[in-house]
């Protein structure tokens, strides 16, 4: 049995699976205002127990997927900027002496890629980028069959290339990345700059302060010709991004999800047709598919099931089981002279 957690800025899921990816219990609970690791480390593990007593075989293995900058070979999470900003944790090794389980970590999005490859459209590609649209934009990438991780597990940071450098400040510091341009917080700069809200009579129809992404997007999709203009704007900054990535990478496919693609015919249509114009005489032929909610689920246990099946990606945790091993031995030695 596997354990999966998917812990986010707002809630934190918990799947619990068997080995062909058939999930047999789940639940949810809001994100706590966490003060310190320990408290993640707390729920993580109270909720643990709890799926322990209801599982209907032992549970072996825990993974847990994390919105944030993850060093998946190595177990530690970098930074955390909806937890606990730039602080490292070395969260596998923790949770390993709590629950005396392997436990791995992965980032979301890179989850995300990975699920795709064992249980969605990425089966039949070699190459392919996984790219998230939402809030903050991320991605992962698949180099020949093979998940792309970086030298420190952060390769993937999509929303953070640069695609305008006179565009807004992005909260990393830089100016005009894709996420600053394209992200859920844009659509509300590109509405202002476009004096969106006092020319549609259905944005007025919310508290100014209240209108996010979404609200825009509810009425552009119910016709509002002002919202769908703000949303326009938006996606056509999304196909820039994704044209400069596929120039990048060379993908056979690009996998797209998070809500903001959820419009269909307002944003992932219009990326299909558009993206590989954007190329100009770069232009090829490349495959888009929306990645459904179901592999964004199976995340968690698509990272267990990928460790097991190509364990020399990560050799820092083969070591570390080699040398428990060696220790063991002589251990088992000693106590035999």
């Amino acid at each position: 049995m596997i354990l999966g957690f998917d812990v986010g800025g707002s809630k934190i899921s918990m799947f619990l699976s068997d080995r062909n990816g058939n999930i047999l219990k789940r639940s949810r609970v809001r994100t706590p205002d966490f003060k310190r690791p320990e408290d993640l480390i707390e729920q993580i593990v109270k909720m643990s127990n709890d799926a322990e007593h209801s599982a209907p075989s032992e549970i072996e293995t825990v993974s847990v997927v994390f919105a944030g900058a993850v060093d998946g070979k190595k177990g530690i999470i970098r930074s955390s900027p909806n937890l606990f900003g730039g602080m490292e944790i070395p969260l596998s090794d923790i949770l390993e002496d709590i629950l005396k389980k392997t436990v791995y970590i992965e980032n979301d999005a890179t989850a995300t890629a990975i699920s795709e490859k064992i249980f969605g459209n990425g089966k039949a590609f070699s190459n392919f980028i996984y790219l998230t649209l939402s809030t903050g934009i991320g991605g992962g990438i698949f180099m020949n069959n093979r998940v792309y991780r970086g030298a420190t597990g952060m390769a993937g940071e999509f929303g953070h290339m640069v695609v305008d450098p006179d565009g807004p400040l992005c909260g990393c510091g830089r100016k005009g990345c894709f996420e600053a341009v394209a992200g859920g917080k844009a659509a509300v700069r590109i509405m202002d700059s476009l004096k969106a809200y006092e020319r549609s009579e259905c944005l007025q129809k919310i508290p100014r302060e209240q209108v996010e992404a979404k609200e825009i997007f509810e009425c552009a999709e119910n016709g509002d010709m002002v919202s769908m203009e703000v949303v326009a704007s938006l996606t056509k900054n999304m196909e820039e991004g994704i044209a400069s990535l596929i120039n990048l990478f060379d993908p056979e496919a690009v996998m797209i999800g998070g809500g903001l693609s959820n419009s269909r015919k307002l944003v992932f249509d219009e990326i299909v047709k558009n993206a590989p114009k954007m190329m100009a005489t770069m232009e090829r032929e490349v495959k888009f598919f929306r990645t459904s909610q179901v592999t964004v689920e199976l995340s968690p246990m698509a990272v267990v099931l990928y460790e097991e099946e190509i364990p020399g990606f990560n050799i820092e945790r083969i070591i570390k089981e080699m040398k428990e091993r060696i220790s063991l031995a002589r251990e088992r030695k000693e106590a035999y002279k």
